[in-house]
This record gives structure tokens, sequence and C-alpha cells, in this order.
């Protein structure tokens, strides 16, 4: 693997797409401090303020297009994994994945299921004959707050990280820990934060990628289902134009990576390609 962290780009999803029309082989991984212009899954804008981990990883799997739903389950599995480890045992079942792509924080004690909180979004987009695949995490709480669509209210990973100085009883999070330092220490230690997810995630997703690549997808599909968010919930599918097309409850996800939907008649299967979740209160 081959690792380049770059001050600011408009996209680390553009950088590897080019290097994917390029012929570039598998492994490139370009992160960026600072996106102006990142986007997520759907070409939905990501704000990209420093303080994140993003980054787009070159992938050339030899599998057919419709295979590679899979492959987007498997990132968003290993992205959960990662954040779990590093998070503080009292947070980390809250940390789940919501399918198709999505890395969310549910508090334990939230009444409301369509309160969740989001850790990261994952993008997959096939280019050059390979695969790019954006990840965009919230570390650090950025210095000014910006607006946020209520199904996207953001959940930072510092916040949920023990400093060293946490014990039982009395937590304390990384985020608070690092704003007691002196101000001329604060910078290094958040970069220093953000790189130890990064080799996580990054480690978990190349496990994950090789095992998916050798063996498919039904290995993993129970640990999947395991941590997953939507699984027994209310859901409302909605089209890009926000139109309801099916409303009933999330039972899984099948061989082919498409959510399951029993209605009153019928399970319905769901592709991530035709579909927004809405979780239902």
């Amino acid at each position: 693997m081959k690792l380049t962290v770059l001050d600011e780009v408009a996209s680390t999803n553009e950088v590897v797409k080019n290097a994917l029309r390029e012929g570039k082989a598998e492994g490139l991984i370009v992160r960026a401090r600072r996106q102006s212009s990142g986007y997520g899954r759907q070409g939905r804008e990501w704000d990209s303020p420093e303080g994140g981990l993003y980054m787009s990883i070159l992938l050339r799997p030899d599998v057919a297009g419709s295979g590679l739903a899979t492959l987007s389950l498997v990132v968003g599995l290993s992205v959960q994994r990662a954040l779990g480890q590093v998070a503080a045992p009292q947070f980390e079942d809250g940390v789940q994945v919501k399918w198709p792509n999505d890395v969310i924080y549910m508090p334990a004690d939230c009444e409301r299921a369509d309160e969740y909180r989001k850790l990261c979004g994952i993008s997959l987009e096939a280019c050059g004959g390979g695969v790019c695949v954006g990840v965009g995490i919230n570390v650090f709480r950025p210095e000014v707050d910006r607006p946020v669509q209520g199904r996207n209210v953001p959940e930072y990973m510092a916040d949920i990280m023990p400093a060293p100085e946490s014990a039982p009883g009395h937590f304390v999070s990384l985020a608070q820990a690092i704003a007691a330092l002196p101000e001329r220490e604060q910078a290094a230690r958040r970069e220093e934060v953000i790189t130890d997810i990064q080799r996580e995630v990054i480690a978990r997703i190349l496990v994950n990628y090789g095992r998916w690549r050798e063996l498919g997808f039904m290995p993993t599909l129970g640990s999947y289902e395991g941590s997953s968010f939507l699984t027994g919930r209310a859901v409302r599918i909605e089209d890009a134009a926000g139109t309801a097309t099916l409303e009933g409850t999330a039972t899984g996800v099948d061989e082919r990576g498409r959510l399951l939907v029993r209605t009153a008649d019928e399970t319905v299967p769901v592709a991530s390609g035709e579909a927004h979740v809405m979780v239902m209160p």
C-alpha cells in the first residue's frame, strides 16, 4: 500500500479516480487534512473541515459490478469494527453499521430510533476498471459548528474515546484531555489521534477486503447482522426525489447486500443504489 497525506484537496475521491483512469495499481491511499469539495454516497456533499479523517483507497477487485454492493458492506463493517475498538468500552456497543454504508453512534439512553448520530460516511465508485472507496470520519468537533440536516447529526470519535486519565466512574474524553493541553501542543496531538484511527481503519479494511475477494460476502454476513443498526427497526424507503416507496421492518440483508424489508404481505429486497432509508421514531 502507498499512502499519500495532503494538507488540502478538492476531494480525495477525485485524486484516486484520476489514478484509476491513469491505470495505477491497486493500493494507493490518499488522505487529506481538509477537503474543499468532499462528497459521499450519491454525490451528497460531505463537510470536511480540519479535524476529520478523509481518505480514499484505490482497489481493483476482480468482481462483476453487481458484486460490488457487498464490498460496500464489508468496508462499512471494517470501519465499524475499527471505531468500536478505539471507543471507550461503555460506548462500543453504540457504534453500529447503518445499511448501506454509514457508521453511526446510538447513545444507550436514546429513546428515539431516528436520533442516531453519524460517525462516518462511505462511498464506492466504479471508475477506470477499478473502485474508489471513500471514507470520511468525524474525529474532532470543528471550531465552527456547521448547520446539518436532522438525519445527519454528527458524532465525533474524540468525544467517545477515553483519555489516558479516564477511569471507571469518571470518564474523561480524549477531546477534553487535548483541549486542556497548552495550545501549542493541541494540533500535533490531534494529528496523532487521527493517524492512529487511520492506521486501525486501513488495517481492518485490507484484511476484510482480502477475505471478501477470496471467499465472497457470505462469511461476513453474520458479523454484519450482529452490528446492524437497522435490523428490527421500522423503516421507510424513499427514492431520490424523497417519495416513499416502501414501509416496513428491516429484517437483515441478503447474500447480494440488499436490505430486506418485511411488509404486511411480503419481504422485499432493496438495492442500495435505488434507496434512501429513513428510520421511523
